[in-house]
């Protein structure tokens, strides 16, 4: 080879040793991602460790105990004449002591839904979608493939631990919703919290069967060769987009079940539209 064509070669030489450690970076970048998002699936938090604050937010409530039983004792003094208002009175103070019971076992019944929900998720995971988590040879797969399984990879994580932080909020806000869910004035309250608590809980049981779908799709088309990074990206593409979807639409359920009456596909349609104008 002479001395122009090895000059000639060089911006050619500069480009694979420059994509070929930004591959290596990525391959660094994608295994630790892989292993925190299948420790994510298969794994909810233990509320018991987080007793403390419970604990807190029980206190705070436990001091509402007496004001419950007061207007309890006041429906039943001042009703006790009329059959309506005792009726009335009795389904209070049934309330009341399901209140008390409830709130005070709430932490026990938040590992409870917790568990079930490992549980179904774990009865559903198959030893087939291992692979989705085993990328072969990172480092020998096509830079721009590599960028995009990186990026809904990445993107799956963020919503899988943005999952993790609700569920822990979970172990202050369940006794909250069973407390209002408790009191006839503000049960819409404490049943908006307790089906958003219900959604997130249940978030990764959606996700393994996203999982068991993209594992489907990849046996039928196995021989195909770019499906060992192209089924596991659509799977974690479809995760993220998933749980995206199932908090923001709990989270106007919630928003409207307490009389907000929020749309917030038309919102962000709203905010998102001008954006991408100006953009253009």
């Amino acid at each position: 080879m002479g001395l122009w064509e090895s000059v000639a070669g060089l911006p050619a030489g500069i480009a694979n040793s420059f994509f070929s450690s930004f591959s290596n970076l990525l391959a660094a970048f994608i295994q630790p991602l892989l292993d925190v998002a299948k420790l994510l699936l298969t794994a909810n938090i233990d509320p018991f460790h987080f007793q403390n604050f419970w604990q807190i937010i029980v206190a705070i409530i436990s001091s509402f105990y007496l004001l419950v039983f007061l207007v309890v004792g006041f429906k039943f003094l001042f009703g006790c004449y009329d059959a309506v208002q005792r009726k009335d009175a009795k389904e209070w103070f049934k309330k009341a002591v399901l209140l008390v019971i409830c709130v005070n076992a709430s932490l026990l019944l938040y590992s409870l839904l917790l568990s079930v929900s490992s549980a179904v998720a774990l009865t559903i995971w198959n030893n087939q979608f291992e692979a989705v988590f085993s990328v072969s040879n990172l480092t020998a797969l096509d830079f721009v493939w590599l960028s995009v399984f990186a990026l809904f990879l990445f993107s799956a994580v963020v919503t899988l631990v943005a999952r993790q932080i609700m569920l822990i909020v979970g172990v202050m806000l369940f006794p909250i919703g069973l407390f209002l869910y408790f009191l006839p004035p503000v049960k819409e309250y404490g049943s908006a919290i307790l089906n958003l608590i219900g959604a997130v809980s249940f978030m990764n049981v959606l996700d393994v069967v996203i999982l068991a779908a993209v594992s489907l799709f990849w046996n039928e088309f196995a021989y195909i060769q770019v499906m060992g990074l192209l089924a596991p990206s659509i799977g974690f593409l479809f995760i993220s987009l998933a749980n995206g979807a199932l908090a923001f639409f709990a989270i106007q359920k919630a928003l409207n079940a307490v009389g907000i009456k929020v749309d917030l596909a038309s919102t962000a349609a709203s905010l998102i539209g001008p954006a991408l104008a100006a953009g253009v």
